[in-house]
């Protein structure tokens, strides 16, 4: 077997057999570079970004090794009954603890599912505008009904049943005090 290299291609190559079959390899080598073609190239670049974020935002939708919550947020219309996921956001050590009394359904559990809803809701409330305007240029098909958007979240925690793990609806409310704080624990 003979090889010759020529410049950045590597060519490989048997002497002729008997059944006179040729085989031919051939190793294009680049430094660091994929092998586009340059009118493809900004459009290889874009689908490897969108690649890059599906699988970053595929891992921000898990609860991680620290066992803080995961909120999974999404959107739909007050016509349509679909789900658009539109992001996520980590819990803290509070929200670690009322996520883990409600999963364990003790005995206060109604309250701490309560005062989940009511923090994710003041969350939305104090970044609705530019969510909203994501959300738009995210699904340009939600633009028009951009007034009449409703809100919901997944939780992801572990251990949580079938049941806990469904979309919940979440009006975005302003959070005032600890006053509102209590009211909304026992509304």
């Amino acid at each position: 077997m003979t090889s010759s290299f020529g410049g950045s291609v590597l060519v490989t190559w048997q002497p002729e057999v008997a059944s006179s079959t040729i085989r031919v390899s051939t190793l294009d080598m680049k430094k660091g570079k994929d092998n586009i073609p340059p009118a493809m190239r900004a459009q290889y670049k874009k689908q490897k970004e969108m690649r890059q974020m599906a699988g970053q935002m595929s891992e921000a939708q898990k609860p991680g090794e620290d066992g803080l919550p995961v909120f999974n947020l999404y959107v739909r219309t007050k016509k349509a009954n679909l789900w658009y996921p539109c992001g996520s956001f980590k819990g803290d050590d509070r929200s670690a603890g009322l996520c883990s009394n409600y999963r364990d359904d003790g005995l206060l559990s109604g309250i701490s599912k309560k005062q989940i809803d009511a923090g994710v809701a003041g969350s939305l409330f104090r970044d609705l505008n530019r969510l909203t305007e994501t959300i738009c240029r995210t699904y340009p098909q939600l633009r028009k009904s951009k007034d009449g958007f409703e809100f919901g979240f997944k939780l992801a925690y572990d251990g949580l049943t079938e049941e806990q793990k469904k979309v919940n609806v979440v009006v975005p409310t302003e959070q005032k005090g600890v006053i509102d704080g209590i009211k909304t624990m026992f509304s």
